[in-house]
């Protein structure tokens, strides 16, 4: 399996330049876009006993707003995340359709059928792997620190945060960290979603956003806001995850493999990240 860095990509260099995640079911998201698979890459049949929530689709669960991975814009779901599901869905014979779900409960959704799968930019953990199965993984990711850019000079690393306030997103691999190496005085500040901290940080509300690399990287890099201080290499990887014992994940991961050996993934991580050396 290859997996990927983001240490030399363009977006990452730029981002440390600066600083040098249908049908209406009653849950909590709603209908936010689908891709349609064309059938002419069809190649990969689902098992006889898979039971989708909606016959043709692929229904996912995903956490939204999520930049880069996964955000809707124009009333189209958009992201790398999507992109790659959309692109496996096409293997498959499937449209795609992602559902808002908050990613405390993202877990709970799947077990009570609510979608077929979870694309939420989900680091594969052992807890995790206890309620779910997870793919192979697709995509690489640390943890980061990002604070204004005109703090720049004051919390350079995440000891400097000592008595001041880190913002987190619940239930997330960068509260544990955060939890795990908080600073002597530091309070955490838990958020229902990532995209939250951004404006508590301009607000002042908080000192610091901890969360995945990448996605800090993103946001630093969209203007002169904000800047990426220090990165956390954890060597944590996404994986895509159903329920436990479900035959769909041979399928996914069949599908997985088909796009990273007729260069989909490769051509979809260029859109997002910048080439790969």
């Amino acid at each position: 399996m290859r997996t990927r860095s983001l240490w030399l990509l363009p977006l990452v260099v730029g981002a440390l330049l600066l600083g040098a995640c249908g049908d209406d079911d009653g849950d909590d998201g709603e209908d936010t876009g689908s891709g349609n698979g064309s059938g002419d890459t069809t190649e990969i049949a689902l098992p006889e006993d898979v039971t989708l929530v909606n016959d043709g689709r692929l229904t996912v669960c995903s956490d939204m707003p999520y930049e880069p991975f996964e955000y809707e814009e124009g009333g189209e779901t958009k992201g790398f995340d999507y992109e790659i599901v959309a692109a496996m869905g096409e293997r498959l014979g499937l449209d795609v359709e992602f559902r808002t779900t908050p990613f405390d409960s993202i877990i709970p959704a799947l077990a009570a059928g609510d979608c077929d799968m979870i694309a939420s930019a989900m680091t594969i953990t052992d807890e995790r792997a206890e309620q779910v199965d997870f793919t192979e993984p697709y995509f690489d990711a640390d943890q980061s620190l990002l604070i204004l850019a005109e703090d720049e000079g004051t919390y350079e690393t995440l000891e400097d945060l000592a008595g001041k306030t880190i913002g987190v997103q619940v239930e997330t691999t960068g509260a544990s960290y955060a939890q795990e190496n908080l600073p002597e005085g530091a309070t955490l500040r838990e958020f229902q979603t990532g995209d939250e901290m951004f404006p508590a940080l301009i607000s002042k509300d908080i000192d610091a956003a901890l969360q995945d690399f990448p996605v800090n990287a993103y946001r630093a890099a969209q203007g002169d806001e904000f800047v990426v201080t220090e990165t956390f290499q954890t060597g944590e990887q996404y994986g895509f995850a159903v329920q436990k014992g479900s035959s769909l994940l041979g399928a996914l991961d069949e599908a997985l493999a088909a796009i990273r050996d007729d260069g989909t993934y490769d051509e979809i991580f260029s859109t997002w990240f910048g080439e790969q050396n």
